[in-house]
């Protein structure tokens, strides 16, 4: 190869050739983009409004401008001293705004929107009226529910002490040799002695006794058992309810044996139950 001849592979004559490449042309583009930005605004505010749209922001904005010095109605008012602010009336203490307007744009006659409103208003108080009643009686109900639960309750550990207290009077009392409790609800029910062999023993002897009295004496006794005017004076048994039976109960162990039934203890003496019993009840052996 001469060295008259180029070489197209060398770096010089690379150097010789010109960019052309493609590039980018910033200020068309900015002239395109605010070009098209123009179109849409210039579309934007040709845009069709409805008819009634355009009355609707010329009506709020009518009645959202105050009336001006130029409206001769204006003018007579302030030729009779009122000022703008100022209340109406005599004093000027009366309304302030003027009175809105409101417009139709159902078929209901007239006032019976503002009928229907006023209707729903007095619902919706009555409902809240019902809801305080209806919360108000659910806080009572649930008050009356736990109420019985504790009575129940507490009337189920009214039998439980009752039945210890007779187990403890029944223990106690045999130890002592005695052998028929001082109340018949002193011990439990199925310790009682058995009275029906000794019952029907003793009224078939009464009977035969009976047979052998006259019947003027058995007539003479009958009537002594009553007084003069017909009321019969023989004592009436008395019926004992299950608190009354643990008091007295609990009062004849305390008594007799110093035994309490809460502490499950028997005391030496008086002194030893007053010092170291805290009293004759659940609740005072609770705290």
């Amino acid at each position: 190869m001469s060295s008259e001849e180029e070489d197209y592979m060398s770096d010089a004559f690379l150097q010789k050739c010109g960019d052309s490449r493609p590039g980018l042309a910033p200020k068309q583009i900015q002239k395109k983009y605010e070009k098209e930005k123009a179109q849409k605004q210039a579309n934007k505010s040709n845009t069709f409004i409805p008819k009634h749209k355009l009355e609707a922001v010329h009506r709020e904005a009518g009645l959202k401008s105050s009336i001006g010095s130029d409206s001769k109605g204006f003018a007579l008012l302030q030729k009779m001293g009122y000022k703008p602010g100022m209340g109406i009336g005599k004093h000027g203490t009366g309304r302030v705004e003027p009175v809105s307007i409101e417009l139709k744009s159902g078929r209901s006659g007239l006032g019976r929107d503002s009928e229907m409103k006023r209707k729903a208003t007095e619902m919706n108080n009555m409902r809240a009226v019902m809801a305080v009643k209806r919360r108000k009686a659910d806080e009572s109900r649930k008050d009356t529910f736990m109420d019985r639960l504790k009575e129940r309750f507490s009337y189920k550990n009214l039998e439980k002490d009752l039945r210890t207290a007779q187990k403890a009077c029944l223990q106690l009392d045999q130890q002592e040799g005695i052998s028929s409790p001082g109340e018949a609800f002193f011990w439990p029910a199925n310790s009682l002695p058995s009275l029906k062999e000794s019952d029907d023993e003793e009224t078939e002897e009464g009977e035969e006794l009976v047979s052998k009295i006259p019947l003027d004496s058995r007539v003479e006794d009958s009537d002594d058992e009553y007084s003069d005017n017909g009321v019969d004076d023989r004592p009436a048994s008395i019926e004992f309810s299950d608190f009354e039976k643990l008091d007295v109960l609990t009062r004849y162990l305390r008594n007799i044996y110093y035994y309490c039934i809460w502490c499950g203890t028997k005391y030496n003496d008086t002194r030893d139950l007053e010092s170291n019993c805290p009293g004759n009840s659940a609740d005072a052996h609770d705290g």
